[in-house]
């Protein structure tokens, strides 16, 4: 069975909040960490896709990684 776990319309902060390993995928690549000064204010009102785009990460890969983070654990 593959399913998503993490799916883009999600926020990053509910992403972080369920699935702590995942922070170590955005950091990999290029988002700040969002545990720290003003980023936790926008990574609960940013979604991933949006966080994608504003990094300039293909959604595809960011999804394929934050849910293969997930399904290792």
């Amino acid at each position: 069975m593959d399913r998503e776990l993490i799916t883009a319309d999600m926020r990053v902060w509910t992403v972080f909040q369920r699935y702590p390993q995942t922070i170590d995928v955005f950091l990999q690549h290029g988002c700040p960490d969002m545990r720290k000064g003003i980023f936790p204010f926008m990574a609960r009102a940013m979604k991933v896709r949006w966080a994608a785009r504003v990094h300039k990460i293909p959604l595809g890969e960011l999804m394929r990684d934050l849910n293969a983070a997930v399904t290792r654990h």
